[in-house]
């Protein structure tokens, strides 16, 4: 009988300890915070997201961020804002970006929610990095306490740029945006003329090539895919020419030109360099 004794008294003190311990962590009532928690494939915390043009064909990439809050779930709606920091952002709304909203909310049960926002291809992406800076907003809900955020040091995945990734202040989230191409190695030069931006992308729309389609000389743009992409290319170049409202000009002003023009276009033809009003006297 002792023994039994002995033993439920044990069960009744662990049963106490536990239900003291569950008290003890509902009865938490720390600050809670609102920060960025935008993470990699691989799972690890990004202090940026890069966003490039450069290897795509789209006008628009589409992005999203998630934002916590730590602290225990709520039984009601917590709305937040976020903000383009005028101070850090060089990026305009509705020309380089859309869809940030005056509101967001971190609805009752859950501990995060995602900003989503749609990045445009604009032409001053091309000389320079634009920014996108977020900036999470203070209020009776949430404070902004992870001033020098760190997860899992040494695993981190962003680009190894410190101009990049040198903010660790979770309250901030910075989007950078640039569309920077060069001339793929799969450009034959004796055959498309000299490269440009719009040229390469106008020829891939044209032709129904793709990015990867030029990536080599060798098994990607061997010799006779590339004289097929030039003559077809060339065709088109022709037909737009047959009028000055419709002709394709290149980035330089001149009459976009491939080889095809020259060997196709008989007297209809021009040379690389060569003028609209030079052609259309």
């Amino acid at each position: 009988m002792r023994k039994y004794l002995y033993y439920l008294g044990i069960l009744i003190a662990l049963l106490l300890t536990l239900n003291s311990c569950e008290k003890e962590m509902m009865d938490y009532e720390g600050e809670d915070a609102l920060y960025f928690d935008v993470r990699s494939s691989i799972g690890a915390h990004e202090f940026f997201t890069a966003v490039s043009f450069g290897d795509v064909m789209e006008s628009d990439i589409d992005i999203e961020c998630r934002v916590m809050a730590s602290g225990y779930p709520k039984t009601y709606d917590r709305e937040f804002s976020v903000i383009a920091n005028p101070d850090s952002t060089t990026a305009q709304n509705e020309r380089d970006y859309d869809g940030l909203k005056d509101t967001y909310v971190i609805k009752a049960g859950e501990c995060e929610t995602t900003i989503k926002l749609t990045i445009h291809r604009s032409e001053e992406m091309l000389n320079d990095t634009l920014v996108l800076q977020l900036e999470l907003q203070d209020n009776k809900y949430f404070k902004l306490l992870y001033t020098d955020y760190e997860d899992n040091p040494g695993s981190y995945s962003p680009m190894a740029n410190d101009e990049f990734s040198n903010n660790h202040n979770a309250s901030f989230h910075n989007i950078y945006v640039y569309d920077v191409v060069t001339q793929p190695k799969g450009w034959w030069k004796g055959l498309f003329g000299v490269f440009s931006v719009k040229k390469w992308r106008l020829m891939m729309s044209v032709t129904g090539t793709v990015i990867d389609d030029y990536a080599n000389i060798t098994a990607a743009m061997p010799m006779n895919r590339a004289n097929a992409i030039d003559e077809a290319f060339g065709k088109y170049l022709l037909e737009m020419a047959k009028s000055r409202e419709t002709v394709v000009l290149d980035e330089d002003g001149t009459m976009m030109y491939t080889k095809a023009v020259k060997t196709l276009g008989g007297s209809s033809a021009w040379s690389a360099g060569t003028k609209p009003e030079n052609y259309y006297k």
